[in-house]
């Protein structure tokens, strides 16, 4: 060692020219090792103990023999952003996986193929034969409970490269022939397309329930159901078939959808449930209620905590010695807050409780467990169908501007849907990965704290030293 310093002494340091050329030398070195570690695309190490920028072991473990050209497209994205340096991790787990940054300016047909504004943010997992849109919005969610903020950038795009690339996709009919509202559900049809569930309008005057149904989805039937079609409803129910059932407040006696809604023991009320409380409520529209969300699947990953209903109903339910002779269970979805009050007389215009109106809170949204033998039956009933319809809602945005949103768009609207639909299939999500991002912690193995602080300490150390001896050499020389 003592030589190789002499001979740098001697050869080297002592000779301004020589001099700089080991600094060009080493200049170069470490050039070429940046190149070639960008070249070879080497992982950045993670050190946070969430591990927020890996993917994890369980999504490769999804991923990995998955034999299908799968791109993850990035909308409104820079390509040097941690997003894109975790997406890419994706492809060194399968190579059959890539990643691609659109750009508006030179790819406007990728953007016009899948419907995304040059403004937005998203991301969509395209398959041979299936794709999924990811917005920006369903990225993270809010803990109400802990205050905290969940990363679901990898549980979603998981998810989507299964469910794009899977053989089969759940299967969800809307029931017709009875005044469903079905030509109000464009948008729910298409979003739970995008889900890669597969629709179907079902009419049971003129067919049978096919057996690829995974759930019926009910829409506030205003004509009764025939002797027919309710044996076909109940024969369903009784075989461990789930539905999905939308309902504003009653407004007439249908014997035979009450006959199906017995079977649960449950009824649509014929009122309006109203908030009195100024944040539970849109302004001026006491009757434009954000109620509150149980936990329940059907409530997991609302990005907000909100949803906003529209003229909702109360449900009412049988006696409890009544439902345990049924065979059925209730679960809370979804009810309105302590501040609510229930109003049957629609002449009534007071905004607040009058004298004989129920006040308290009302459940708005239920789960229904029927037991037959070895089957079950789900009902997932909510009092309410505006708030997942097309319906334009104007709102007031400012002194004179008002602003039109389809109903389904409000809050997380569209999020009770699709996570229904997929809780009714039986549609486990692939992974469940929720990575807190409030208090991110950093821990480090021993290697990766070797590399730390070799950085940190003995680099830096090594160039004063480096230093010190050239300056001694010239100094001596003078």
């Amino acid at each position: 060692m003592k030589k190789f310093f002499e001979i740098i002494k001697k050869k080297w340091i002592a000779d301004t020219t020589r001099t700089v050329l080991l600094i060009a030398v080493l200049v170069v070195v470490y050039l070429a090792i940046n190149i070639l570690a960008e070249k070879l695309n080497l992982p950045n190490i993670d050190f946070t103990e969430e591990k927020l920028y890996s993917v994890s072991d369980e999504s490769k473990e999804k991923i990995k023999n998955i034999d299908q050209e799968v791109t993850i497209y990035f909308f409104g994205a820079d390509e040097n952003t941690s997003v894109i340096d975790f997406a890419k991790q994706y492809t060194s787990a399968n190579p059959k996986i890539t990643v691609q940054v659109v750009d508006a300016t030179e790819r406007q047909d990728i953007y016009n193929k899948y419907g995304i504004s040059t403004s937005e943010s998203a991301i969509v997992v395209q398959s041979p034969e299936k794709s999924k849109t990811i917005s920006a919005y369903d990225l993270s969610s809010y803990d109400y409970s802990t205050g905290e903020t969940i990363d679901l950038t990898e549980e979603k795009i998981t998810n989507a490269i299964v469910e794009t690339t899977s053989e089969t996709n759940p299967k969800a009919y809307f029931l017709t022939g009875h005044g469903e509202v079905i030509n109000s559900l464009q948008l729910a049809k298409q979003y739970l397309e995008n889900d890669i569930v597969d629709v179907a309008d079902l009419d049971l005057l003129t067919t049978d329930i096919p057996e690829d149904c995974n759930v019926i989805i009910v829409v506030s039937p205003s004509q009764d159901f025939t002797e027919v079609e309710t044996e076909k409803l109940l024969t369903y129910i009784n075989n461990g078939g789930n539905i999905l059932w939308f309902n504003g407040a009653k407004t007439e006696n249908l014997p035979n959808v009450q006959k199906v809604l017995d079977a649960y023991g449950v009824t649509i009320g014929s009122g309006i449930v109203r908030e009195t409380s100024s944040d539970r409520y849109l302004p001026g529209a006491p009757n434009f209620i954000l109620p509150s969300l149980a936990t329940h699947t059907v409530t997991e990953d609302i990005a907000d905590g909100y949803v906003i209903m529209f003229n909702a109903t109360r449900l009412e339910f049988k006696s409890d010695e009544e439902l345990e002779n049924l065979g059925v269970t209730a679960k809370p979805i979804i009810l309105s807050s302590d501040s609510s009050y229930y109003r049957t007389d629609a002449e009534i215009t007071a905004s607040t409780a009058q004298e004989g109106e129920e006040t308290g809170s009302f459940p708005i949204g239920e789960e229904m467990v029927k037991t037959v033998g070895d089957k079950e039956s789900k009902l997932v009933i909510i009092g309410n169908d505006l708030f997942i319809g097309d319906t334009q809602i104007n709102m007031r945005s400012g002194s004179s501007t008002t602003q039109s949103i389809n109903a389904i768009n409000f809050r997380s609207n569209s999020n009770i849907l699709l996570n229904a639909v997929s809780y009714l299939s039986d549609r486990d999500p692939a992974v469940t990965i929720r990575k807190q991002t409030e208090n991110v912690t950093y821990t480090a193995t021993q290697e990766q704290d070797l590399i730390i602080r070799s950085i940190i300490f003995i680099l830096p150390i090594a160039i004063i030293v480096f230093g010190i001896v050239i300056w001694q050499v010239r100094r001596r020389k003078r």
